[in-house]
């Protein structure tokens, strides 16, 4: 956590202000626990004496008063304890512990067990609230909570203790443990807590009736999805049931009213942004593909033609001035090329700033998108002139005008549940989605921007694309998609703080809500639910080998499956068959955290999410490509499908520890084997080094650098190099 460091004769004031001045002056009367004792209860859990800088200031936020107290060396490694404790209760509530230390050293491999960071985290929260930590359950992670990488985030386990009451969870109470996975120490720690008297969950609605609520007020509603693939830039769409509002409806459990947590702030739901210029290039020859793009190029509309455009619905005033344009390609419609162009309120006052951008599709000469802003509107007396009846007249209008085909194919979102406006509203969204066989598309559509005072158009954005859209015969009735995510989403109680205007404070509520669920999208057709992509989420047990039991390499085979970096989906792991150059590059790249390319496969892979496999070798090769950018294999050097050799296992360790400029000193190195003259000379040094820091050892004084490796050889090494330490 960064701090501003004020100068030292101020935290001399604020120490003194603090200490001679009564907490009166802050908060109407002193807090019920001092600084000092502050200070001490801190003691009682860490040894602040190695610190020579000290600080402490008081603190009033909605989370009630604190003490905010920092040690900190002024000496490397810069060593820093922060903490914030309840100066009414006298607990700790939140705490930072930096060690300093450079966390890109030592081993990858994790000292500490997630078991054993569990029982140090239930260890340290039960010194500080026993009485509270009682009332808690663990939670686990869906994800690996470490994993072996050079980073601080994930060298470290992150684990929550939830608070239950009656059976039923609080869900914002508990408390939040970071444990280093290297050293065991507590680095991080947060206890949320409400010590106001819950609700008795006695004469409660039966989950029947709050199930009734919520397909009346919510449920699911049939859509077509847009889903996009960014790495191959293809999309595919779907049909879907979504759930309504997951995170955010609830059901009172003793009223049955409606609940709902957050707001929509009325902005745009369509925005694809601007910028994004070409870059010139000098060629002295052009390639096919090149000569194509040219030519495409050539039937595009010229940027004065765009200009008309933009003029042609919107009015520029004549103190704007052009300040861009840029021809480039839209990220999300791939082959469509776009006109953005930008003006600036040229008014020779810095306060007084406008702006105007616009964008045309330079095929079609068709008006994507355009946004006023002007400050004078925020500075002068403002009195709203129209209702949102009259404005949606002028926002349904220009969609006529502006689109006067594409208007007859959307529809206004829930008109008639549009929450009332307040007195003096500067303007009205209004968004339309596209309809498509009766059933809405919410990624295509148009959203108008109305001045409530003026009745100008502020601004308007489109979001359209051309798609195949499945036909909606054999989706399952509504009726029955609804059952179905009850029986397997379906509904949960818990306590939740509510924040109400009619009273003095926030208040907990006893609610049903929806279950968290790793998906609220659906296929129509058989109701699996979708990943990000489109991709259906299986929901299979993860399976442990059978064929490893009893086997020298199991410990070593067992952990790497622990840690994610084995891929346990299959039954078997076939210890004593040859591993494969990509199945061994891939492993690596875990380790070290050079993943093929962070695209969603790989992390669903990481994560240990169910993917389908890929075809063609095209796993294998993005697994090559990555590991000859991390340095681990010269291009060319290895095949997916091939094996790896003894030799060349060594030569991709060392380089993966950076000593590959050293290993090339091949004249340098004696490698103390039977057979080390018969190592490929290339990699000489690496095998002497691989053997000196006892990643590969010898078979019977051999080295056997051409023998192919096996799966359980290749754990066993892969674990050694993980406890080397950099």
């Amino acid at each position: 956590m960064k701090r501003f460091k004020a100068p030292f004769a101020w935290a001399l004031i604020l120490l003194f202000f603090l200490s001679t001045f009564p907490a009166s002056t802050f908060a109407g009367e002193n807090p019920k626990f001092s600084q000092e004792q502050a200070v001490e209860l801190v003691k009682k859990f860490f040894d602040t004496s190695i610190y020579d800088k000290f600080s402490i200031d008081y603190s009033e936020t909605s989370e009630g008063r604190m003490w905010n107290l920092n040690w900190s060396t002024s000496k490397e490694p810069y060593k820093r304890l922060y903490v914030t404790v309840d100066a009414d209760r006298g607990y700790i509530k939140h705490l930072s512990n930096y060690s300093g230390e450079d966390t890109r050293k030592g081993t990858l491999l994790p000292k500490i067990s997630e078991e054993d960071a569990k029982k140090i985290a239930q260890g340290f929260a039960t010194k500080l609230q026993p009485e509270e930590f009682a009332m808690t359950v663990y939670r686990r992670q869906v994800a690996p909570p470490v994993r072996p990488l050079i980073d601080v985030h994930t060298r470290q386990y992150h684990l929550y203790f939830e608070r239950v009451y009656e059976g039923i969870p609080v869900i914002d109470n508990g408390f939040n443990i970071t444990v280093d996975a290297f050293t065991g120490e507590v680095t991080n720690y947060s206890f949320q807590w409400t010590f106001e008297a819950l609700p008795s969950p006695k004469k409660i609605l039966p989950k029947e009736d709050a199930e009734k609520v919520f397909l009346e007020k919510s449920g699911l509603t049939l859509m077509y999805r847009r889903f996009y693939n960014y790495e191959t830039r293809e999309q595919k769409v779907k049909l879907v049931y979504q759930v309504n509002n997951p995170n955010s409806f609830y059901v009172d459990a003793f009223t049955g009213e409606e609940l709902s947590q957050g707001y929509s702030n009325g902005n745009p739901v369509f925005f694809d942004g601007y910028g994004a210029g070409e870059a010139k290039r000098a060629l002295d020859e052009l390639t096919p593909q090149e000569q194509k793009e040219l030519d495409a190029a050539k039937k595009l509309i010229p940027k004065e033609k765009a200009v008309e455009v933009v003029k042609k619905y919107v009015e520029i005033p004549g103190n704007y001035e052009q300040r861009y344009a840029g021809l480039y390609e839209d990220y999300d419609n791939p082959g469509r090329r776009v006109w953005s162009i930008s003006w600036e309120k040229n008014s020779g006052k810095p306060e007084d700033y406008g702006s105007i951008n616009a964008r045309v599709d330079a095929s079609t000469s068709e008006l994507l998108s355009f946004d006023i802003y002007d400050s004078s509107r925020y500075r002068d007396d403002f009195k709203q002139n129209i209702d949102r009846e009259a404005a949606e007249e002028k926002a349904n209008d220009f969609l006529k005008k502006v689109q006067p085909e594409k208007h007859l194919m959307v529809k206004l979102e829930n008109p008639e549940n549009q929450q009332p406006v307040p007195e003096k509203t500067r303007e009205f969204v209004f968004n339309y989605t596209r309809q498509v066989n009766g059933i809405p598309f919410p990624d295509n559509g148009f959203s108008v921007t109305v001045d409530a005072r003026t009745g100008k158009i502020l601004s308007y954005y489109s979001r359209w694309s051309d798609a195949t859209f499945p036909e909606p015969k054999g989706v399952v009735d509504k009726d029955r998609a609804q059952d179905l995510f009850l029986e397997k989403v379906g509904l949960q109680l818990g306590y939740i703080r509510f924040n109400e205007s009619e009273r003095s404070g926030s208040g907990y509520r006893l609610v049903y809500g929806v279950n968290p669920s790793p998906s609220y999208t659906f296929d129509a057709f058989d109701m699996k639910p979708l990943d990000y992509a489109g991709n259906p989420i299986e929901e299979k047990p993860k399976p442990e080998f059978t064929d490893i039991r009893g086997h020298w390499a199991e410990k070593e085979v067992q952990l790497l499956v622990n840690m994610g970096i084995i891929d346990s989906q299959g039954e078997k792991f076939g210890p004593d068959e040859k591993i494969t150059a990509a199945e061994f590059l891939k492993m690596m790249l875990a380790a070290t955290g050079n993943y093929p390319v962070e695209t969603a496969r790989e992390l669903m892979l990481k994560y240990g999410i169910p993917t389908p496999p890929e075809k063609d070798g095209k796993e294998a090769e993005k697994i090559i490509d990555a590991a000859v950018r991390a340095g681990f294999v010269k291009k060319g050097e290895v095949q997916g499908e091939g094996p790896i050799t003894r030799e060349l296992m060594a030569a991709i360790l060392v380089r993966a520890m950076g000593y590959d400029r050293v290993a090339s000193l091949q004249d340098t190195y004696v490698i103390k084997a039977e057979d080390g003259a018969s190592v490929n000379p290339v990699y000489r040094g690496h095998a002497a080094i691989a053997m000196g820091l006892g990643l590969i050892k010898g078979v019977s004084g051999r080295f056997l650098p051409q023998v192919p490796v096996t799966r359980a050889q290749a754990a066993v090494v892969l674990v050694r190099f993980m406890n080397t330490e950099r």
